[in-house]
């Protein structure tokens, strides 16, 4: 029998230099001698981390998986612990073999090498070099699958906080027989603290008038968070629809609550493939990707099973081949198939359900629309109650199930949506009415994609019924139409689309024939043209008369200018002259000017002129947007619009204003005086920065990241000492306030001397900015 010596090592070495153990025995270990003062190191316990290495390789790994506390105990070596280390992009044991891994306490290596974990899986240690490993079979193994969805964090903002988004409008109209003018304000408040949030939602109605109105959509409280929201108060009929479908109401409010785990928080990835593409490698390499032939992607992976992400690849449905490569020679090559389509707007598996309970006291008209027989039967306040549930099934591109059960009044109603998505070139659709009192609608649809872009089809149908007592509005009607790429057979082909839309119920009839192409595109100019007809069939009787046809021809100037010039006919046989152009602005608070005439040309004059015009113009600044509007009909009647829209917040002490309507935002407190500008860079779209303070209206239920930066398009440079880079999650009426430290640089021309008066030469200045040279 033999004797090993472990010798040296940096760990030995460190110990050797250790008071009190360079005297120690050495302590044999099977075959091996351990020199003293490892000995004494292992007998106290050490820490040595655990490297994964798949059982068919023999290459030594370096691919951590754990770390393992270990001991020497009455001569053997033993394995006091084994904690697993959470590392990204590592391999994922299955849960039996993490569940063996976790539960090893005090167990002793058999011949000080190796540890039985399962059959598929073992430690094995070697002692000359205290090199430890997990020796693993495929089956040990799970996939690292992505993601399909995760959750939005905690609030970033601690305090009280509150944004109100306003929209305010007025309209005059001058006629023949006298004028008026009205006007509205529409405002949406939400006050916040941290997650929680109360939002009042109503409007004011003939504003300055004695007889104006006002009217509370929205009072109710909502506390969206970690996937479940709750909103309770007053809602109105959208509000509770997290999930819910509720068509069998028009309109009204409901005081109640609602609940469930669809809200806004769960953040759903989209943008990988319906089914994940799974590999597995041997050892660390590289996955090839090909689509038709060409490289789509190269992707590194340590040992282990994992899926590839597909949030970069093209939407649509098609097959890929997947080649795993590992030391530079392709080991395996297969084909897969990549799923991935727009319309998906949750991830797929019935672990995924999402659900919804709501009830209160309902606050609604009784109206029926039976033909020939309508009848107000006045507002009635009853009870509410029902729940909600919605699910996406991997079943050929996707196939999503949504279903709602509610009841009010004497009133039991379910309504179910079923989307399928074919392939990428084929959906269909359904939705689905019924009810007690005998009330049924049932609406279909289907869309195809022809391959290869040459154009697209798609049908409608709804049809309905009306029972006793449920307000719905009775249908029989059906939609037709297609689009022809006519570029993908002679070049400046345009496209064409025709459509066919009927109402049975009332006996009208729709049909449409569209054409537009470009004629030319080039450096300065790009021509377009446009034409239709339109016909109209009123009571099932055909009237050749009612149609209108136009055609027109689009100019686009550089600088943001638009001229389009054209004829039309209208359904009562006179021919018109049309004229429009548009400007828009880059700079300044006006972005765009539109102008549009039109005249008679022919036929029968049927208003006290021949011609009407129409101006328009948009606005934009810092604090506020709108657009303004005026039209001078052919009947001599004027029309004036204005409206205006922002936001006002405030956090504390601060206060901002914006042009955005939003329910959350920063605001960003510069101290900037005279012309400086500053930019901030918000989840890379850029925000210019003026004066003391500026408030960025977001969206909420978002994380957001900022970075103050210099405005490449001011004169000025600023340095951002502090808080240059920062991290917010904001939920609706959180306002953050950022307050970095900001100081102007000044370029300064002139003379350095020494203090003793000679001129500095050849010499570098070095300060906070950098080093400059002068001399």
């Amino acid at each position: 029998m033999t004797t090993k010596y472990i010798v040296g090592g940096s760990i030995c070495l460190f110990l050797a230099l250790t008071p009190g153990t360079s005297h120690a025995a050495p302590v044999k270990v099977g075959n091996y001698v351990i020199p003293s003062a490892f000995a004494r190191s292992l007998e106290q316990g050490m820490t040595v981390p655990v490297y994964i290495r798949y059982n068919e390789t023999d290459e030594k790994s370096q691919q951590k998986i754990a770390d393992a506390m270990i001991s020497l105990v009455d001569g053997n070596i033993t394995v006091k612990a084994l904690t697993l280390a959470e590392l990204p992009n590592n391999a994922v044991l299955s849960g039996k073999t993490r569940a063996l891994v976790e539960k090893i306490r005090d167990v002793k290596f058999h011949d000080n090498t190796n540890i039985e974990l399962s059959d598929n899986a073992r430690l094995q240690l070697n002692v000359s070099s205290f090199h430890l490993e997990m020796i693993v079979s495929k089956d040990a193994l799970t996939e690292a699958i992505v993601a399909r969805s995760s959750l939005l964090g905690p609030s970033s903002v601690e305090s009280l906080s509150n944004v109100l988004n306003y929209n305010f409008g007025t309209y005059y109209n001058d006629y023949h027989n006298g004028s008026s003018t009205r006007s509205y304000l529409t405002v949406d408040n939400t006050t916040s603290l941290r997650e929680h949030h109360i939002n009042i939602n109503g409007s004011f109605y003939g504003i300055g008038d004695s007889n104006g109105t006002s009217k509370l959509y929205r009072a109710m409280y909502e506390r969206d968070y970690d996937g479940y929201r709750l909103a309770l108060g007053m809602l109105d009929t959208w509000n509770v629809q997290s999930i819910a479908s509720l068509n069998a109401l028009n309109g009204g409010k409901i005081y109640g609550v609602s609940y469930g785990n669809k809200g806004s928080t769960v953040v759903e990835n989209t943008a990988l493939s319906l089914t994940p593409i799974t590999v597995f490698l041997p050892a660390a390499g590289e996955v090839h990707v090909f689509r038709d032939g060409r490289l789509l992607s190269v992707q590194n992976f340590n040992m282990g099973s994992y899926e590839i992400d597909t949030s970069r690849f093209p939407y649509g449905v098609y097959d890929v081949t997947v080649d795993i490569v590992v030391n530079g020679r392709t080991i395996n090559s297969r084909i897969s198939r990549v799923n991935k389509i727009f319309a998906r707007q949750q991830a797929a598996g019935i672990d995924q359900l999402s659900w919804q309970l709501f009830g209160g006291s309902l606050d609604y008209d009784r109206v029926s629309y039976k033909r020939n027989h309508y009848q107000d039967l006045g507002n009635e306040q009853t009870w509410i109650a029902g729940g909600a549930a919605s699910v996406t099934l991997a079943i050929l591109s996707g196939l999503g199930l949504k279903s709602t059960l509610y009841g009010f009044d004497n009133n039991a109603v379910n309504e179910t949506d079923v989307t399928l998505n074919v392939n990428e070139y084929v959906s269909i659709g359904n939705q689905t009415l019924v009810a007690n009192d005998s009330s049924w609608r049932n609406i279909s649809n289907i869309n195809l994609n022809v391959p290869e872009g040459y154009g697209s089809l798609w049908a409608s149908r709804e049809d309905s019924k009306i029972g006793d007592r449920l307000p719905l509005q009775e249908r029989d009607n059906y939609s037709i139409g297609g689009t022809l790429n006519l570029g993908k057979f002679i070049p400046h082909g345009g496209s064409l689309t025709v459509s066919q839309t009927e109402n049975r119920y009332s006996g009208n009839k729709y049909r449409n024939l569209d054409y537009s192409t470009t004629l030319y595109s080039g450096r300065y100019a790009t021509v377009g043209l446009r034409a239709g007809i339109q016909r109209y069939y009123y009571n099932n009787r055909n009237d050749d008369g009612r149609q209108e046809r136009y055609v027109s021809l689009d100019l686009s100037l550089p600088l943001a200018t638009w001229l389009s010039m054209g004829v039309s006919r209208d359904r009562y046989g006179s021919t018109q002259g049309n004229l429009s152009a548009r400007k828009q602005y880059a700079e300044g608070p006006i972005k765009s000017v539109g102008l549009s005439a039109s005249t008679r040309l022919s036929g029968e004059q049927y208003y006290d002129n021949n011609y009407s015009v129409n101006g328009n113009l948009s606005y934009d600044t810092k604090y506020n947007a709108g657009t303004v509007s005026v039209t001078r009909s052919a009947d001599n009647s004027t029309n004036m619009n204005f409206s205006s829209q922002g936001s006002l917040a405030w956090a504390g002490k601060d206060f901002g204003l914006s042009k955005e309507r939003q329910r959350s935002g920063i605001i960003v407190k510069t101290d900037l005086t005279g012309e400086g500008k500053l930019a901030a860079k918000i989840n890379n779209r850029n925000y210019l920065l003026s004066g003391k303070s500026n408030f960025i209206a977001l969206p909420p239920y978002a994380q957001y990241k900022l970075e103050i930066l210099n405005d490449k398009n001011s004169e000025d440079s600023f340095d951002i000492v502090s808080g240059r880079k920062q991290e917010l999650t904001l939920y609706p009426g959180n306002v953050g306030v950022i307050n970095p430290e900001v100081k102007s640089m000044v370029t300064v021309f002139g003379r350095i001397r020494y203090p003793d008066g000679q001129l500095a030469a050849n010499t570098d200045i070095h300060n906070h900015i950098g080093k400059n040279a002068y001399g």
